[in-house]
C-alpha cells in the first residue's frame, strides 16, 4: 500500500486514535481526520477494564461503527500484542507506527525536545492522519505456532553457543592442547571424553592401551586411531594448570550436561517445526528449490507469515532490510547500500539461503560467478544480491503456485562460457562433474557480519 492509498483509506475514517503503548498503562489521544482533538489525552490500564474504558471513551463521542475507527499503536517490545489482538477481534482498523517515526517527528509539534506519554500519543495520532503507518503482521494458526517454535529454537542456539564458549574456556586452562587435535565440540566422542577424563592427568592415569580402548568405544570405531594417539601424546606433555582440577571437573560436567539437554530440546523443537512446515501451502513449491530444506522455509515463513498477504516481492525485501538506499545530494552521488531496517532474523535467513543456493543450485552459482568475475562486484555485494534474488524467487513460486524451473532461475545460466562443453543444451548441470567444478566453482570467503552490514 503506497502513501496515496493510505491517505485515501484515512479519509474514510471518522475517528483516528493514537496510543502510546507501555507495559502497564497506555496513553491514548482521539482526534478526527481534520486534526482536531476531540478529547484530551487519557490513560488506561493494560487489562480488560482498561480496554472497556477505551471503548467507553469512544462511545461517549457518538455512534460509530468499528470500521469507521482507526487505531495507531507504537509497538513497544511485545506489550502492544494483547491490545492489538483485542482491537483486531473487535474488527477495528489497526496500524503500527514505527518508533523511529515518533522520535524524529516529536519536535515538529512544539519545537521542543520534550518527550512524555501525552505528547507521544498526539504525535502517533498525527502520523496516522498523515498516512505514515505500517501494516501489522499478526500471524494466526500454523504460522503463529511456527514463529513461537523458531524463536524458541533461536534462543536455544544462543544459549548453546554460550555454553560452548564456557566449556572451551575451562579446557583452554587445563588442557590447552586438546583443540589442536579435536577442532569442534560437536563430536560425540569428545563430549563423552570430557565427561569421563577431561584433563591430562586423567588421561595419563588410564594408561595408553586403556585410553585408546575407551576412545574406540566412545567413538563407535569412528574416532581415528592416529588422532587418539596424538591426543595421548599431547596429554603426556600438556602445560595445563594443575590447581582446582576437582572443582573444574565438576563445573565442566555440569556445563556438558546442560549443553546436551539443550541439544535434545533443540531436536524436539525441530521435529515439531518440520511437521508444521510440511503442512503449510508454500512448502510444496519451495521445498523443490536446490539446497533449500524445511528449516530454511520455516524460518522464512515464521517471519513473513503467508506470502500471499504481500503485494509484491519488494515488500519482502524491505521487510528483510535488503532494499537499497542512498544518501545523494547535488553533485555528490553516494554508494547504494542495504537499509538493514527490517527483521534481522529474516535477513539472516536470506543470507543462509543464498549461501546454500550458491553451493547447490547451478543457475545461482553461475550468476554469483558472473557477478564476481565479469561484473567485478565484490563477493559480499554479489552475495547480498543473491539473497534478495532468492527472496524474489521464493515469493514468486509460493504466490503463483509454480513448480521450480532451473532453466528460468538466471539469465546467466545460458551463457556458453559457463556451461560444460560435453553437456547437451537444455540438460541440467551435475554438481559432481569435474568439468562443472572447473567452470563454475568459486570459493566463498564472506562472513555473516559482512552481509549484515552490506559492505566489507
Amino acid at each position: 500500500m503506497n502513501l496515496q492509498e493510505k491517505l485515501a483509506e484515512v479519509s474514510k475514517k471518522k475517528l483516528l486514535i493514537g496510543i502510546d503503548v507501555a507495559k502497564d498503562t497506555h496513553w491514548a489521544m482521539i482526534g478526527d481526520i481534520k486534526g482536531k482533538e476531540l478529547m484530551s489525552p487519557f490513560k488506561f490500564n493494560n487489562n480488560k477494564e482498561g480496554f472497556n474504558l477505551l471503548e467507553s471513551k469512544i462511545n461517549s463521542l457518538g455512534s460509530f461503527s468499528n470500521a469507521e475507527v482507526m487505531f495507531g499503536l507504537e509497538p513497544t517490545g511485545l506489550y502492544w500484542k494483547p491490545l492489538g489482538m483485542y482491537l483486531k477481534s473487535k474488527n477495528y482498523r489497526l496500524v503500527l507506527i514505527n518508533p523511529s517515526y515518533t522520535y524524529k517527528t516529536k519536535e515538529l509539534q512544539d519545537n521542543s525536545q520534550t518527550k512524555n506519554d501525552k505528547k507521544d500519543a498526539r504525535v502517533i495520532q498525527t502520523l496516522v492522519r498523515e498516512g505514515k503507518f505500517l501494516e501489522p503482521i499478526i500471524l494466526k494458526g500454523d504460522y503463529a505456532r511456527l514463529r513461537r517454535l523458531i524463536k524458541a529454537r533461536e534462543s536455544l542456539i544462543k544459549r548453546s553457543g554460550a555454553l560452548q564458549s564456557k566449556i572451551k574456556g575451562i579446557v583452554s586452562e587445563y588442557f590447552p592442547e586438546l583443540f589442536s587435535t579435536c577442532k569442534t565440540l560437536k563430536s560425540m566422542t569428545l563430549m563423552k571424553l570430557l565427561k569421563e577424563c577431561p584433563f591430562p592427568e586423567d588421561i595419563c592415569s588410564l594408561g595408553e592401551n586403556l585410553f585408546l580402548k575407551k576412545v574406540k568405544i566412545y567413538g563407535n570405531n569412528r574416532f581415528g586411531i592416529s588422532k587418539a594417539q596424538r591426543l595421548w601424546e599431547v596429554a603426556r606433555v600438556s602445560i595445563g594448570i594443575k590447581e582446582g582440577c576437582i572443582e573444574a571437573k565438576l563445573e565442566l560436567k555440569q556445563l556438558i550436561e546442560e549443553y546436551e539437554l539443550l541439544e535434545k530440546q533443540k531436536k524436539e523443537l525441530e521435529q515439531l517445526i518440520k511437521v508444521i512446515t510440511l503442512r503449510l501451502p508454500e512448502t510444496r513449491y519451495l521445498i523443490k528449490l536446490p539446497g533449500i530444506k524445511y528449516l530454511s522455509i520455516a524460518r522464512l515463513l515464521s517471519e513473513t507469515g503467508p506470502l500471499k498477504n504481500y503485494g509484491n516481492s519488494k515488500d519482502i525485501e524491505k521487510l528483510a532490510g535488503l532494499n537499497l538506499v542512498e544518501a545523494s545530494s547535488g553533485k555528490h552521488i553516494s554508494c547504494k547500500t542495504i537499509s538493514k531496517r527490517g527483521r534481522k532474523l529474516l535477513r539472516h535467513c536470506a543470507y543462509l539461503i543464498a549461501l546454500s543456493s550458491i553451493r547447490n543450485n547451478p543457475g545461482i552459482k553461475c550468476e554469483y560467478r558472473y557477478r564476481v568475475e565479469t561484473g567485478k562486484q565484490n563477493k559480499i555485494k554479489a552475495l547480498t544480491a543473491i539473497a534478495a534474488k532468492m527472496l524474489r524467487i521464493m515469493f514468486c513460486l509460493a504466490t503463483k503456485e509454480r513448480e521450480y524451473d532451473p532453466n528460468r532461475v538466471s539469465k546467466y545460466y545460458n551463457y556458453e562460457w559457463v556451461r560444460p562443453a560435453e553437456c547437451p543444451s537444455g540438460s541440467p548441470v551435475k554438481l559432481g562433474d569435474d568439468t562443472v567444478k572447473k567452470n563454475i566453482g568459486h570459493p566463498l570467503s564472506v562472513t555473516l557480519n559482512e552481509v549484515m552490514s552490506g559492505s566489507r
